[in-house]
């Protein structure tokens, strides 16, 4: 063996061990013991991303929808789609929407409080606990069921990551709600995770104005994409600092690498996820249509 090779390996498990110790603590610190899931009420479910593709797969394939429990995310509920398919569970992660208070939350909140009449459970981090406008949708509806789930990401050794996720201590890194919808999927015990409108294709819609700022386009499968502006990449809802073209893509391998560990960890669980986007950069994936 290289002096070479022999130092990257020794570095290496060096890296894994330092971040082992450093999640570890963050979980005895940050998570919540006893977090218990919602069950899988059958083998298969399917989410809901909201890229732009998502209006392809309804409709090319309606009755796919029908077949199976629904993970929708973020603001889903403003759609028309949302009380005809009437999605089983609904996941955020975007401190957004319970620190926010633009018309986007406003309408997202109000649409899932008035519009739910049948049971839906709704996923989200703790700190949501603290949004009154949280409180008051769970208070109101009781059709709505709160569970808070650790978002604590494991950085280091993949078996004992794996053992942490499985007791629902921590995740993997999901830089996407999507990638938290999935592992929760697999959490609650659904052996098939079909993914659809989940296309990732961001870095199509970055520009770069002439006083180099980083502007992006987001688009949503239940907007017109001609209607949406270029604004400036901000780093947070509270900041007016903005993302360094740099700083984005690392977000971005971010998120394609917590597909991968996430896909790792679903074969460990002998569950199987199936990208049935109709566009998707997502590699990770068995791709499959619906």
């Amino acid at each position: 063996m290289s002096a070479e090779k022999s130092y990257k390996e020794a570095s290496g498990f060096i890296t894994q061990f330092a971040n082992t110790c450093i999640s570890v603590l963050k979980i005895l610190l940050r998570s919540k013991f006893g977090v218990h899931l919602p069950k899988a009420s059958e083998e298969t479910c399917i989410v809901l991303g909201n890229g732009p593709s998502l209006n392809q797969s309804f409709k090319n394939h309606p009755d796919f929808f029908k077949k199976h429990p629904l993970i929708c995310v973020n603001s889903f509920a403003v759609t028309e789609k949302y009380v005809e398919l009437k999605p089983k569970y609904y996941v955020m992660l975007d401190p957004g929407f319970w620190l926010g208070s633009g018309d986007l939350v406003n309408n997202t909140i109000n649409s899932i409080q008035t519009k739910t009449t049948w049971e839906l459970h709704l996923l989200v981090p703790p700190a949501a606990k603290k949004s009154i406008l949280f409180q008051q949708l769970v208070e109101k509806n009781k059709n709505i069921k709160a569970t808070y789930f650790n978002y604590t990401v494991f950085k280091g050794f993949k078996s004992i990551a794996h053992s942490f996720y499985k007791k629902n201590l921590a995740m993997p890194q999901s830089q996407n709600v999507v990638v938290a919808s999935i592992f929760l999927g697999v959490n609650m015990g659904f052996k098939n995770v079909y993914v659809v409108g989940a296309d990732h294709t961001w870095h199509e819609h970055l520009h770069v104005d002439e006083n180099n700022v980083v502007c992006v386009k987001n688009v949503h499968f239940y907007e017109n994409e001609e209607q949406i502006k270029y604004t400036p990449f901000y780093k947070g809802i509270h900041t007016k600092e903005v993302f360094r073209m740099d700083e984005i893509l690392i977000i971005f391998g971010k998120t394609f690498y917590g597909y991968v560990a996430l896909n790792e960890y679903a074969v460990s669980q002998n569950c199987t996820i199936y990208n049935a986007s109709e566009t998707s950069f997502i590699d990770a994936f068995k791709r499959i249509k619906p």
